[in-house]
């Protein structure tokens, strides 16, 4: 066994330590729970192992913090910079394992999620109505379709009983239910088709969707975006070949091609792999890890991937997307999808990086042309159909999580 795999055994064994021990407090703390009231009008958010101001939980943070004054949300980070960045912008937040961060996970009503309980002071969130927001739609396998299936039994045991803990799980439409209910355990009754409040940064401003995030770099992308056709390249993460886009894509050749066609091409890697680019490129831009590419894709003309969830949400912007699936059958025999690939890539799919070519000559003739002279623009709408429940641009997801909290509070304490 290498220096590397040895480093990731080791890695495992201790999170599946960290989570055990985690899993026992929380039991405990649940048994204590009912010697102190929770207050339904504080609300603490986490996110991403609690390392970010991201995803479904910040926008639904800003959301309520700007428009539901009824409510007092809290942040809740293990990331001193993150809270500290959030206070700077007159934000209440708290470091997660501080004396303040503490008590209010025990006190908050509600706490929100986007990976699971270890967002937050796991053992704090027993006894509070927990809403797991969730991080995407789910092309490839989920944890008990994924890893959770090889850990240990205690493991296996702890994460069956925390997924029964979720009080609520949101997800877009009826079309997804079937991969949550496989992947994570969640019962069907507990999930509520709000949308995900990301989704609303894509569609229009939110106050505030520029913390979290390297405003330097959007507001380049935002600039570049005036004047010319711009791609947003958002490779997923391959944890068995973390090289395989430096690989497979020939960025001097990519860097020519986007020169004649006057576009520009902006690539940001999963947070787990890093991707050195060749000097004296002009025309692809890589974009550090913490930007946040929900603003982004509001000013990008097309999208280009490979399985990430993230072109489901792009589905909203009925804007280009095209794919490049060069270990597509690899990558199904590995990881495994809940979709049927070729159904749902509602674009060209290219293998190779002479396809991939095309398939952005083919997806920026899309892009100047609109919607209504692209070919791919029905497939786009229709599948967008299927997997949301609503895609109107005035309808605010972060509104509806909201009205669904707190009816169920309002319903829990009626009881």
């Amino acid at each position: 066994m290498d220096v590397r795999a040895l480093r990731e055994r080791a890695l495992a064994v201790a999170d599946h330590l960290s989570f055990l021990a985690q899993w026992m407090l929380y039991v405990a703390v649940s048994a204590l729970s009912p010697l102190w009231e929770r207050d339904d009008r504080l609300w603490a958010f986490g996110a991403r192992g609690g390392e970010a101001f991201a995803d479904n939980s910040k926008y639904l943070f800003l959301r309520v913090a700007a428009d539901h004054p009824d409510i007092r949300p809290v942040w809740l980070s293990k990331d001193r910079a993150v809270v500290a960045e959030l206070r700077r912008a007159g934000y209440e937040a708290y470091h997660c394992y501080s004396l303040r961060g503490l008590a209010v996970n025990l006190r908050a009503g509600a706490v929100f999620l986007t990976q699971g309980h270890r967002d937050l002071a796991m053992p704090c969130c027993a006894g509070a109505l927990t809403v797991l927001l969730w991080h995407g739609i789910p092309l490839k396998h989920v944890s008990w379709d994924a890893g959770f299936a090889d850990a240990p039994a205690p493991v296996r045991a702890g994460h069956a009983a925390m997924a029964r803990a979720f009080d609520l799980l949101t997800v877009p439409g009826d079309g997804t239910i079937r991969p949550f209910e496989s992947g994570l355990g969640v019962a069907r009754p507990k999930m509520v088709a709000t949308g995900y409040p990301r989704n609303d940064a894509l569609l229009g401003s939110i106050p505030g969707e520029d913390l979290g995030t390297d405003a330097a770099a959007l507001a380049r992308v935002r600039s570049i975006a005036a004047d010319h056709r711009v791609v947003c390249y958002l490779p997923t993460y391959r944890e068995w070949d973390p090289g395989a886009i430096a690989a497979n894509v020939d960025f001097e050749a990519l860097e020519e091609f986007l020169a004649e066609r006057e576009a520009y091409l902006v690539v940001k890697p999963h947070p787990k792999e890093s991707l050195d680019l060749p000097e004296g490129l002009s025309r692809v831009v890589a974009l550090p890890e913490p930007t946040d590419v929900y603003p982004l894709l509001r000013a990008v003309d097309a999208l280009v991937t490979d399985y990430s969830s993230v072109y489901f949400d792009f589905l909203l912007r009925n804007r280009p997307v095209a794919f490049y699936a060069f270990d597509l059958d690899r990558y199904r025999a590995e990881r495994g999808f809940y979709f049927d690939y070729e159904a749902v890539t509602p674009g060209p799919v290219a293998r190779t990086f002479p396809e991939l070519l095309a398939a952005l000559d083919r997806t920026l003739d899309a892009a100047a042309a609109g919607p209504d002279a692209d070919p791919d623009a029905t497939r786009r709408r229709a599948l967008g159909e299927a997997l949301f429940e609503r895609s109107d641009p005035d309808y605010c997801r972060a509104d509806a999580v909201y009205r669904v909290v707190r009816r169920r509070l309002a319903a829990s304490n009626a009881s």
